[in-house]
């Protein structure tokens, strides 16, 4: 049997709590000053009652007859009452405080239970290759094990904490988390463990914890060799039932987790690249056979809605035989540019400010019918070694998909500068916004979300393009809150 670990947990009102070891037997509670626990609170006697060790039992005993005692809301006789873990102790009915015993980390069996836990956790993170399956079962896992009141899981993105939320799952607007911790965690690579955070003398407390009276933060980083790929974040406004969680055994179950989740994006990488090849043979070969029909066909419509009258209704018709067909010559194109067929990069120094102001220029008419305001922060000088071209491409789908998002009017903010040796573009507006669901599934070649008339190609060409100038792009949405997505390129020595 290892040692005991046995504490006396007392609560506020108004959700401060304090832990007070118990070290000696008998262990005195009472309104006296000399007693183990002093409460000068009324209705206390000034020897209330005792906590005695008996071998591996602990047993309250009251020593004023008068002074009211409880366990677990029943009355305590006269002989006292064995004490288990969380029990909890009422010295009467209008005491202001709550106290529950706890035994903490204590017996061989105990961690032999921990342990039996632990591998059940990690069988289930390792039985799924499936990403947001494997990444539910890391969650609920650390928060199974750890005893925590709630748990989130931040996954990095560049520098940035994303919170992850399970498909179909809405997330909320603002999550009241202490992100300076997981920041830090994300940072260092190392775990963070905090406990009595408003009763420990010389400990950092930042704001977030002081505002959310959290009595517990437990902090680790999902890590595959230094690399921090996400972040388990777990909190709990009352100490967590293990008061001295096993760091050793939560880094190892965070490292199976970090492992299965690689495996599962491997994976799912692996799929799209291959239906991805799989699109692109197809795409080239139907481009090929149908290129020459449709430009035979809209020649010859174009001829013969010119050799009509001005007020015969077929012309409306062959109008729109030349409109479908220029949609379907449209569509081949992005097919050419999403296919291994696209000419390669002529790549040069371009103004980014200035391929923003030629992708706006023929939107002005369609940027005032939708009563869209525009906002441009634009930094004048910074030039990106590119195919101005497929750049200029890359930001018509943007805007287009903005004012898509738009069509009760809005707001339109585009902004770039220099960073480091990059240059960071955002194009936000604030539209419709997407479900957590289609904003991860928004890059996958025909996948199309809201448009009628769209492709599904859109997103898949803007990272295609940025990629092979080997940029990044990350967007962000939400229902209600609009869509910023972030591209960062390189930019021209």
């Amino acid at each position: 049997m290892s040692r005991q670990v046995v504490r006396l947990e007392i609560a506020t009102s108004d959700g401060f709590t304090k832990v007070v070891l118990i070290d000696r037997s008998p262990f005195l509670i009472g309104s006296d000053p000399s007693a183990d626990l002093p409460l000068g609170l009324p209705g206390v006697a000034p020897r209330h009652a005792q906590i005695v060790r008996l071998g591996h039992v602990y047993r309250l005993v009251p020593l004023a007859p008068a002074a009211p005692l409880s366990l677990n809301g029943a009355a305590v006789p006269a002989e006292g009452a064995d004490l288990s873990h969380d029990a909890r102790l009422g010295l009467g009915p209008g005491f202001p405080r709550a106290l529950r015993f706890l035994i903490e980390g204590a017996r061989l069996e105990d961690r032999e239970d921990r342990l039996i836990i632990l591998m059940e956790v990690a069988r289930t993170i390792t039985s799924s290759l499936a990403l947001d399956e494997t990444l539910g079962r890391v969650l609920d896992g650390a928060v199974r094990f750890s005893g925590a009141e709630r748990g989130y899981l931040f996954l990095r993105e560049g520098e940035r904490l994303v919170r992850w939320t399970r498909a179909g799952e809405a997330p909320p607007p603002n999550v009241d988390v202490s992100l300076s911790v997981a920041e830090e965690v994300a940072r260092t690579g190392r775990p963070i463990y905090r406990d009595r955070l408003g009763d420990e003398p010389g400990r950092s407390v930042t704001e977030s914890i002081v505002r959310l009276r959290l009595q517990a933060i437990l902090c680790i980083p999902l890590s595959l060799r230094q690399d921090v790929i996400g972040v388990v974040y777990l909190d709990s406004k009352r100490p967590l039932p293990h008061h001295n969680p096993d760091l050793p055994l939560l880094e190892a179950l965070a490292g199976l987790a970090a492992i299965a989740i690689q495996n599962s994006r491997l994976v799912e990488e692996r799929l799209r690249t291959e239906r991805t090849l799989v699109m692109g043979q197809m795409a080239r070969a139907i481009v090929h056979d149908v290129r020459s029909p449709l430009a035979s066909i809209r020649g010859l419509a174009d001829l013969l809605r010119e050799r009509m009258a001005e007020g015969d209704p077929a012309r409306s018709h062959l109008s729109t035989i030349i409109a479908e067909v220029d949609r379907l010559t449209l569509l081949t194109g992005d097919l050419l540019q999403f296919s291994n067929e696209a000419p390669p990069l002529h790549r040069a120094p371009v103004p980014i400010a200035e391929l923003v102001r030629q992708t706006l220029t023929p939107l002005q008419p369609r940027l005032r019918q939708s009563n869209v305001r525009l906002d441009l922060q634009l930094e004048e000088g910074t030039q990106v070694l590119a195919d101005a071209p497929r750049l200029l491409r890359v930001l018509h789908n943007l805007v287009a998909n903005s004012l898509e998002a738009m069509r009760g009017g809005g707001a339109l903010a585009i902004a770039c500068r220099r960073a480091d040796g990059h240059c960071l573009l955002t194009v936000r507006d604030t539209g419709c916004g997407m479900p957590e669901e289609v904003r991860r599934k928004v890059f996958e070649p025909f996948f199309s979300h809201g448009k009628p008339n769209g492709t599904g190609l859109g997103m898949a060409i803007v990272r295609k393009i940025v990629e092979e100038h080997g940029g990044r792009v990350q967007v962000e949405s939400a229902p209600g809150q609009g869509t910023t997505v972030r591209l960062d390129l390189p930019v021209a020595a």
